[in-house]
Formats: C-alpha cells, sequence, structure tokens
C-alpha cells in the first residue's frame, strides 16, 4: 500500500493506484456470490462475539485488591477537592480514565482526545451503578477550558495531589495496581464494598482502548476501513481542529 504522513491522501493514492483499481475489482462479484461470501463471514463474527462475551465474563471473575487508606488520594475540582472514594458518588462502581494532559501541556493528547470523544451520556452509566470520570495533571483551571473546547460534560479532575501520594506510597515499598504501566495513560476499574471500602478491579492501556472506539467499529464495517498510516489514534484531529 502506498504509504503517506497525511493517511487520506494516502489511501486516495492507493485507491486510483493500478494496484488500488485491480484489487477492487477483483472483489465485485454475482449476488449470489455475494451471499455465500458474507454467509460465511457472518459465521466467524458470531464466532467472535461469543469469544469476545467469554472473555467479559472472565474479566468480571478476576481477583481484586484492596486500595488502603484510600481518602490519601485526592483530586481537585472546580467545587473543590475530592478523595478517591468521593468520586463514586454514592455509586458502587467507578470507571477513571487517566488522560494525558499535563501542567505544562498546552494541549491534550490527540490519542486521549480521540478516546473521550467516545464516552456517552453518564445515565446509562449511572443506571447500572457506575460512576465514570477523567483524571489529569495539569491544574483544574486548564482541564476546564479544555473541556470547554472539547464540549465534553463529563466529570474531568486534577490527580496532581494523586500523583504525589503514589510516589509517596512507592517510597515506603506499596505497590499501585490503578497507575498506568506506562506512567500516563490507562484506564482502572474500582469497586466499592458495603462498608466503603475500595477495591481495585481492572486495568486496560493501549489498544485495550479501542473497545470503547465506535468510531473504529464503524469504519471496520466499511471497505476502507480505519485508514491510518501508523500512529493509531493519532491519526485522528482534536473534535475542535476539524
Amino acid at each position: 500500500m502506498v504509504g503517506h504522513n497525511d493517511p487520506k491522501t494516502g489511501w486516495n493514492e492507493y485507491l486510483n493506484s493500478k494496484q488500488g483499481r485491480l484489487e477492487r475489482a477483483d472483489t465485485i462479484v454475482s449476488p449470489t456470490e455475494f451471499q455465500k461470501a458474507h454467509s460465511t463471514h457472518l459465521a466467524h463474527e458470531k464466532a467472535a462475539t461469543h469469544h469476545l462475551q467469554a472473555l467479559a465474563s472472565a474479566r468480571r471473575s478476576l481477583p481484586i485488591v484492596p486500595v488502603p487508606d484510600a481518602s490519601r488520594f485526592k483530586f481537585d475540582t472546580i467545587d473543590g477537592e475530592k478523595t478517591l472514594p468521593e468520586l463514586f458518588a454514592g455509586r458502587k462502581q467507578l470507571i477513571m480514565y487517566h488522560f494525558m494532559l499535563g501542567p505544562e501541556d498546552e494541549k491534550g493528547c490527540v490519542g486521549c482526545s480521540f478516546c473521550m470523544d467516545h464516552i456517552p451520556d453518564l445515565r446509562h452509566l449511572e443506571s447500572r451503578d457506575t460512576s465514570f470520570v477523567a483524571v489529569a495533571r495539569a491544574p483544574v483551571g486548564k482541564i476546564e477550558e479544555y473541556k470547554r473546547l472539547t464540549g465534553w460534560e463529563f466529570p474531568f479532575y486534577s490527580s496532581e495531589k494523586t500523583h504525589r501520594a503514589w510516589e509517596e506510597a512507592e517510597k515506603g515499598g506499596e505497590v499501585i495496581t490503578w497507575k498506568p504501566g506506562n506512567g500516563y495513560f490507562g484506564l482502572c476499574v474500582f469497586f466499592r464494598g458495603d462498608e466503603g471500602e475500595v477495591f481495585h478491579t481492572y486495568s486496560t492501556t493501549d489498544r485495550g482502548m479501542e473497545i470503547l472506539l465506535g468510531t473504529y467499529h464503524l469504519l471496520d464495517m466499511t471497505p476502507l476501513g480505519r485508514q491510518e498510516v501508523g500512529n493509531g489514534m493519532n491519526n485522528f484531529r482534536r473534535i475542535y481542529e476539524y
């Protein structure tokens, strides 16, 4: 395939090339052949769906780990300071996205921004006893300005104090399981026990984030697919830059 720094231009070059025209011409078939090929493919899709359902069940059955003294992990919001347990907002479950926007950054990470563009109206999650928040190391004022640019409405808080608490804990030999493995971005899930205790139940990062991305899932159903040339999600723009 013809490569190019601009994914759209690269794909246009490929489709207009002799190779691209020949490859697409080879896929033009009769209605009967079309239905036969798609029936075969549907069987593979159904098998993949069953496998994903089994993975989700296994994920829910993974062992969990307590977050000791969870209230020492603090987050700044426009309404003041909140602790990790308070981020549950009275619900049993909490999903947290660690977003790459640091104190010195002028803009949020392109890939993180693409992920967050897919966060839905939270009322569906909340109806299932689940809260969602995003956090970043930037001060809350910078975070609020970035939310204004992107139009996001989900809670987005400053985690700088939590990062400092992590550092102190690690100096004492504590293992922080919910700190992103690469130190920057990722998603983690927490559960709140009947006595208010907090447990870390799951984390993912990198391509594990693709489960969130409806844009990818829709493009995967099209002939041109994701139309990416390296760098994955960074091929997209921030939503306000289109």
